[in-house]
């Protein structure tokens, strides 16, 4: 049960993110949103078991602590490129230790894959790394191109419906991809990923 509600929460606090910042700043509360992030963010690396996931989360803990020594607004405006980055990071690094990331959500369901799907996970890990990698760059250029609100409506809302449109997308061109292939329901496959997607991590 644990497994399902800690990435519900997690979750929860990603999507709230931008409009609770936006908030917290305007009452003044820019350095303490940060180092709550920072105090998060070394307990991950103080629990990580890899040298170079303990490493990237004491490096972030410690620019989270400067932008609230500093207490600049515009850092605060950066940790979703910041969650981008290691996102980039997570998926990207599986393209050159494989299995990919995608390949390790599917054999979640599926130990055995038939021939053809390590690569077609491989080149959609691909393309989830680029779709990261760009995000870095549109959610640190909006705020100074665009705004704070256009910043928090697109870190709050458009991010995600274009995910959910690539996801959708997706399965929809898996169908035709490998018609014969057994294509679980997207609901069964959330639930499996929340319940044993942490397995992923391991190693």
């Amino acid at each position: 049960m644990g497994h399902v509600i800690k990435p519900l929460l997690i979750a929860g606090v990603v999507v709230a993110y931008p409009f609770l910042s936006a908030y917290l700043t305007g009452l003044g509360f820019a350095s303490l949103e940060l180092i709550v992030f920072a105090a998060l963010t070394l307990w991950r690396g103080i629990t990580s078991t890899g040298l170079v996931a303990r490493l990237a989360s004491f490096t972030l803990a410690a620019v989270l602590l400067a932008g609230a020594y500093f207490a600049t607004t515009y850092f605060v405006w950066l940790v979703p490129s910041f969650a981008y980055l290691w996102l980039t990071f997570l998926f990207g690094h599986t393209l050159w230790s494989p299995p990919s990331f995608i390949e390790r959500l599917v054999r979640l369901q599926f130990p055995e894959l038939v021939p053809g799907i390590t690569d077609y996970c491989r080149n959609l890990t691909w393309v989830w790394t680029l779709f990261f990698a760009v995000n870095i760059v549109i959610c640190a250029a909006l705020p100074l191109i665009a705004g704070q609100t256009a910043w928090a409506l697109y870190t709050g809302v458009v991010v995600y419906l274009l995910m959910g449109l690539l996801g959708t997308g997706e399965w929809f061109y898996r169908h035709r991809r490998f018609p014969d292939l057994e294509i679980p329901p997207a609901l069964e496959t959330f639930k499996v990923i929340a319940m044993n997607g942490h397995k992923v991590f391991k190693g």
